[in-house]
């Protein structure tokens, strides 16, 4: 099983937190996904909740090192392996379900990063070379999810990279809506999808980073 997870406090809640725990396995005709969630307040861990999907292959599903996204009331964390996908834990009704991604990105094996857009929706940003497209993920009339591409950025020019560069991603950091990147092998970056402002973090080699976004008291 390969397990995930996140915690979650809300505004002014400084003692009380949920966390959210979920585990992929099974077997090769079928993965199984499974949530529970552990209240600080009642010292507790709650009923267990569970989907699966039909395999697609031979391959085991697992996590994407990077943490998951909070969108309206549910949290979505990247997954790949047997395929390419999202799962989607709701945090109103403690339910679970899968959410593919459209085949175009498949072509991509540079990177993909869960997004909040501008708007608050789900949206999904894929690499391919020095091309960052960002997926929007909408619903049309008959109620069935769809995804398309809202905006393309070709990133050797924001960033003034030669042709024997190369860019992968590494995460996002949901509160001031920003893509942590690599950059070559040893430059983190971060740009604003937005405004498209790009920011130099840290040279060094480390391959992964957990992005941290905290609140402080000014003179403190």
């Amino acid at each position: 099983m390969m397990q995930h997870g996140a915690v979650l406090r809300a505004a002014g809640e400084v003692d009380r937190f949920p966390v959210v725990l979920v585990e992929v396995g099974g077997l090769a005709e079928q993965h199984l996904f499974i949530a529970c969630v552990y209240s600080s307040k009642t010292g507790v861990w709650g009923n267990l909740t569970s989907t699966s999907v039909q395999s697609k292959g031979t391959f085991t599903l697992y996590f994407k090192g990077m943490p998951s996204v909070l969108v309206g009331n549910s949290l979505y964390w990247l997954f790949d392996g047997d395929f390419v996908g999202i799962v989607e834990f709701n945090l109103e009704r403690h339910s679970l379900a899968v959410i593919e991604v459209p085949l175009d990105m498949f072509e991509s094996f540079d990177g993909f990063t869960l997004m909040r857009a501008e708007d608050g929706e789900l949206s999904l940003l894929s690499l391919s070379g020095f091309t960052a497209q960002l997926w929007k993920r909408n619903t049309i009339t008959d109620g069935v999810p769809s995804w398309g591409i809202v905006r393309t950025v070709e990133l050797d020019k924001l960033l003034s990279l030669d042709s024997e560069g190369y860019v992968t991603t590494h995460g996002f950091a949901e509160d001031n809506n920003l893509v942590i990147l690599r950059v070559n092998i040893n430059i983190i970056s971060t740009v604003q999808i937005e405004s498209l402002q790009f920011k130099k973090v840290s040279d060094n080699s480390k391959w992964y980073y957990y992005p941290f976004e905290s609140v402080y008291a000014a003179g403190i």
